[in-house]
């Protein structure tokens, strides 16, 4: 009887811990299965974005030249910002997929980083 006293709440820890691990296992896919979908939403999107962003900096700067200075000088500036975020959005495109397969990679859940 003594035996049982310190058998049963050993089996019960181990029972509890087996259900954790598989919880975990389900919640690392559903982490993994989320950054696949971020991933194709950031390749579907944003390149398309910063190709739309180098245009407009085109057409800004562009029309800014028939104003005055003043005008000039700000279509010069909005022009730069669509610029600079164009390229910003360009280095997010390249970028991301390489994060969200090491982090799926690193997640160790039933899928790999090839899953994606």
């Amino acid at each position: 009887m003594k035996a049982i006293r310190y058998v049963l709440p050993l089996v019960l820890v181990l029972a509890m811990s087996v259900a954790v691990f598989a919880d975990a296992t389900s919640v690392s896919s559903g982490i993994s299965k989320q950054l696949c979908q971020l991933k194709q939403l950031i390749l579907g999107i944003i390149p398309t974005i910063a190709l739309i962003m180098f245009l407009l900096a085109g057409l800004v700067y562009a029309a800014g030249q028939t104003f005055g200075a003043e005008m000039k000088a700000k279509a010069q500036g909005w022009a730069m910002s669509l610029l600079v975020g164009g390229i910003v959005g360009i280095i997010i495109a390249v970028i991301a997929p390489l994060l969200v397969d090491t982090f799926v990679g690193m997640s160790g859940g039933a899928m790999g980083a090839a899953a994606c």
